[in-house]
């Protein structure tokens, strides 16, 4: 006769057994909080959710039409990450899985921003913005004409940063109030994370229309299903680049065939490695661990990968993401540290290719940031491999659209008498710098000077050598 000890020991060996051989929903998933009475489940095709509904007592909640995903509300007394393995073992049904937390990585990671009470920064010529040279960046383009979704934790619309009249700032959705003014509510440790965002993508690409649609309650959570809804409804509202700076462990399926729907429709999803400081699989977060989303790492002001960041082969880029500083609650303005925030400058690098040439689909944005990315592994010995691309170049991607024609110091797409000019008045009669000062260097010695002009004027009348790239 077994004691109560051994029928104890052979009910968890029973249930681990199980475990093994039907697999968890956390084996797939990651162990990952959700809302303890609703359940994300898309059927077979040919089925409809009225079968699951009859046999379970579900109802529904909400319905994502693009992708056919159902939020159904379970019986009270239910356990939602049981009665979703039991659904989703049916032959009718694609997945079932509950409804998933996904995070901001700053607020849940206790790195909170430094407010500039003195008001002594400056958006425009903070670190990040230089060491990107945003003047030269936007001398190219400036994100004219191209939607950007801010999917977050919503923004600060009455923030003095955004009420200008160049800034194009429109309120999508707040999925955590179920209203339509997405706005960034104060009193928690995710307030002004989104606003934070919108700042940085407005200081990359200032003429850009930024959608915002509010999924990240204040202490920076929200549900897959609402940031699939998110997704989707970015899509339909014309967006062409979408911000993601939040992830989870595992894979959150609402918000994957979101993501997939995304990529169809040639909709670029920039998502943040996360700042768990670790490569391994299991902990590098979804969304940016999936194919179709550019997962940024953050770097320090030398270049070096910050302490905090994810690395490893499923990065794409790196950007700045210490002391990046931008808009804040109020009408104040902080310094944040975080790989949320090295996401919006590869975002808004998307958006400035974008509106250079509208024409351009995800791969080719995709090859231009990459084609144009500097390495930076000599810097981050051990990391070797593990960065991606390296560090964005915005310059060299927007000037990567159009062939470089070395002596067209006026950019005027031919190389004339007017060069030489542009040249010497631009030397000795303070005349406009040459936008693209690499044009301007004809002689290619790496200067701009009175030879530079001589060498274009003996090229045109006197049987001199052509300019570097003229032929």
């Amino acid at each position: 006769m077994k004691t109560k000890t051994q029928s104890r020991l052979l009910t968890v060996w029973a249930l681990v057994i199980a475990v093994i051989l039907t697999g968890s929903t956390y084996a797939q998933h990651g162990h990952n909080e959700y809302r303890p009475e609703e359940v994300v489940c898309a059927m077979a095709p040919g089925y409809t959710i009225d079968s699951i509904n009859a046999a379970f007592g579900t109802t529904v909640k909400s319905h994502l039409i693009q992708t056919d995903c159902y939020l159904l509300m379970i019986p009270s007394g239910q356990n939602a990450d049981s009665l979703a393995a039991v659904i989703a073992a049916r032959p009718d049904v694609l997945y079932c899985s509950p409804n998933f937390y996904i995070d901001a990585p700053e607020p849940f990671q206790r790195s909170s921003p430094f407010l500039d009470d003195q008001l002594t920064g400056d958006v425009e010529t903070q670190t990040a913005a230089v060491s990107l040279d945003m003047t030269s960046v936007h001398t190219l383009a400036t994100g004219v004409n191209v939607d950007i979704a801010v999917i977050d934790g919503g923004v600060n619309f009455t923030h003095p940063e955004f009420t200008t009249d160049s800034v194009a700032l429109i309120s999508g959705w707040d999925y955590i109030d179920d209203d339509p003014v997405a706005n960034d509510e104060p009193g928690g440790a995710c307030s002004g994370h989104g606003t934070f965002v919108a700042g940085i993508l407005k200081l990359v690409a200032p003429e850009s229309r930024m959608h915002a649609y509010r999924v990240l309650d204040t202490t920076g959570r929200g549900t897959g299903f609402a940031i699939a809804a998110a997704v989707l409804r970015a899509v339909d509202d014309g967006c062409r680049v979408i911000n993601l700076s939040l992830g989870m462990v595992g894979v959150d399926d609402a918000l994957d065939e979101a993501l997939k729907y995304a990529k169809m429709n040639d909709v670029m999803v920039v998502a943040s490695a996360g700042n768990d400081s670790t490569a391994e699989n299991t902990i590098f977060p979804f969304p940016a661990s999936h194919a179709y989303c550019l997962a940024v790492a953050a770097l320090d002001t030398l270049n070096i990968k910050a302490i905090f960041s994810n690395y490893g082969l499923k990065v794409d880029y790196c950007a700045p993401g210490t002391g990046i500083y931008a808009p804040y609650m109020d009408t104040s303005y902080a310094w944040w540290d975080g790989t949320s925030f090295a996401t919006p400058f590869v975002t808004g690098l998307a958006a400035l290719l974008i509106s250079r040439d509208p024409t351009l689909n995800w791969e080719q944005i995709d090859t231009l940031i990459a084609a144009s990315a500097v390495n930076v592994d000599s810097l981050n010995p051990g990391f070797e491999g593990l960065l991606g691309h390296g560090l964005i170049d915005m310059v060299a991607a927007l000037e990567a659209l159009d062939p470089l024609l070395i002596g067209d110091a006026n950019t005027d797409s031919i190389i004339n008498i007017g060069d030489a000019v542009f040249i010497i008045n631009y030397i000795f009669r303070s005349g406009p710098p040459p936008i693209r000062l690499v044009a301007a260097d004809a002689n290619c010695d790496g200067r701009i000077n009175v030879g530079d002009a001589v060498f274009i004027i003996r090229y045109l009348f006197s049987s001199g050598p052509a300019p570097c790239s003229a032929g």
